[in-house]
C-alpha cells in the first residue's frame, strides 16, 4: 500500500511515518499541505491519504472536497488527523465521506485499527495481507 500523508507539522509526519513503518507500511510519501499533495497525486498513485485539518494553503478538509469531486480520487480512502473533535468538523467531514477521523494525539494502535478497519471494508479478503501486512503477520 502506498500512503500520502499531509500535515504542516514536520515533527507530526515523521510520527506518522515512523507508526506505518513499524506496522509494516514503507510507501510513505510526505508532503506539508494540500497544494504539495495534489501534485504529489497528479504524478502518483495512492492507496490511502492521511491528512491534517488545519494547514495553510488549502486545508485538510478543502483537499478533501477537491479529491471527492474528481473522478480519479473520489474512492481513495482518507483518514483526517486533527487536534479538533467539535461536532460540525466531524459532521463536515463524514458528509464529504472521510474514512476515518482521529484525535491528535493518538496513538500508534488507534490508526493501526482505522487502517484495519478501512482495508476490511474496502479490499476482498485475498487482499487484505498486502492492505494490512501487521494483520496478516498476526493469524
Amino acid at each position: 500500500m502506498r500512503f500520502l500523508v499531509i500535515d504542516d507539522s514536520m515533527p507530526m509526519r515523521r510520527i506518522i511515518a515512523n507508526v506505518l513503518a513499524r506496522l509494516g507500511y514503507t510507501e510513505v510519501a510526505l508532503v506539508a499541505n494540500g497544494r504539495e499533495a495534489l501534485k504529489r497525486i497528479e504524478a502518483e498513485r495512492f492507496d490511502l491519504v492521511i491528512t491534517d485539518w488545519y494547514m495553510p494553503e488549502i486545508s485538510g478538509i478543502e483537499f478533501l472536497r477537491m479529491l471527492r469531486s474528481r473522478e480519479d480520487t473520489k474512492d481513495v480512502p482518507i483518514v483526517i488527523v486533527s487536534a479538533n473533535g467539535s461536532k460540525e468538523d466531524v459532521a463536515q467531514a463524514i458528509q464529504l465521506r472521510v474514512n476515518a477521523y482521529v484525535l491528535k494525539p493518538f496513538t500508534a494502535e488507534t490508526l493501526k485499527e482505522r487502517i484495519a478497519t478501512i482495508c476490511a471494508t474496502l479490499r476482498p479478503a485475498s487482499e487484505r495481507a498486502l492492505c494490512a501486512p501487521e494483520l496478516a503477520a498476526a493469524q
